[in-house]
């Protein structure tokens, strides 16, 4: 990255055009915002590696062959934010994008007016992409991409939209929201509600602490076993009407409840013995085969059509 020219006493925003680069200052009362992108030309299915220490990242899709990199440096003054690096490589398709944490950093100390430093990533890629996006502390989006997506916070939520193929989405503490989804997913939450909806062949859901909600659409199919566990907090789930699977349904502290599911008649003394109980239901759904398995430590769960 070329230097930015220096900002003398400036209240708004400057821009700096420099070849396939474009760089800007925002100064404002919180403190300094500078902006940088670069683009990567690509000859086939985009690999990204985007790793910041602390800061939002933002993907979307194109129908053009490059990679744009949008990058947001924030600090308390001109100075702090143009100090944190961003090292960028490319060798072939593989993009590698990385902010590492500055050595003075204060992690989550806001003293007057010192603010934290950050880099955020806004990504626009073609539909097809390898992604790894990782971020110490920030939500994280991804919208209408196709391929492996893994989305990674140590502390911020997780929106992803319209992702077909094998989607990976862990946050520390913060909810996670998929919509529109195609393929596989496996959701983690430390702390925080997860709510999926789509498509699915493969689901494997885990909160420590949050309500899950499912809505699995038509053309849904178990290629494998489904989990859906939350240590804390309610499940439900709208199944079609033609999903075939052995449901296994139990929370700690709460009720399970079944409605307008094609439930077959129990096939043993002991399923007849957990519906009686109420906290547990073993069913075969259709004509059976994968287990879709479903926990609560306390909480109710709600299963419908």
């Amino acid at each position: 990255m070329q230097k930015l020219i220096p900002l003398l006493a400036v209240l708004g925003t400057s821009t700096l055009s420099i070849g396939t680069a474009a760089c800007s200052i925002d100064v404002r009362g919180e403190g300094v915002v500078a902006r940088e992108e670069k683009r990567f030309v690509v000859g086939g299915q985009a690999d990204l590696n985007l790793h910041t220490f602390d800061g939002s990242i933002q993907m979307k899709s194109w129908d053009k062959d490059e990679v744009l990199v949008e990058i947001e440096r924030r600090g308390p003054d001109q100075k702090a934010a143009e100090a944190l690096v961003v090292n960028m490589s490319q060798e072939g398709n593989r993009i590698v994008v990385d902010a590492p944490a500055p050595s003075d950093r204060r992690d989550g100390i806001h003293i007057g007016s010192w603010q934290s430093p950050s880099v955020s990533l806004i990504v626009t890629a073609p539909r097809k992409v390898s992604v790894d996006a990782r971020t110490g502390d920030g939500s994280i989006s991804a919208d209408d991409l196709a391929g492996t997506v893994g989305l990674s916070s140590g502390d911020g939520s997780i929106r992803a939209h319209r992702i077909e193929g094998s989607l990976r989405a862990r946050t520390g503490d913060g909810s996670i929201s998929v919509t529109d989804a195609a393929g596989r997913v496996e959701a983690d939450s430390g702390d925080g509600s997860v709510e999926l909806t789509g498509r699915f062949d493969a689901i494997d859901v885990r909160t420590g602490d949050g309500s899950v909600r499912l809505d699995v659409l038509d053309g849904s199919a178990l290629k494998t076993d489904w989990s859906v566990n939350t240590g804390d907090g309610s499940i439900t789930l709208r199944l079609p009407a033609n999903l075939d699977a052995d449901l296994d349904a139990h929370t700690g502290d709460g009720g399970v409840h079944a409605d307008g599911l094609p439930v077959q008649a129990e096939r043993d003394n002991e399923n007849r013995e957990n519906r009686e109980k109420r906290d547990s239901l073993r069913a075969q759904l259709g004509k059976g085969g994968r287990t879709l398995r479903l926990r609560s430590g306390d909480g109710s769960i709600n299963i419908s059509r």
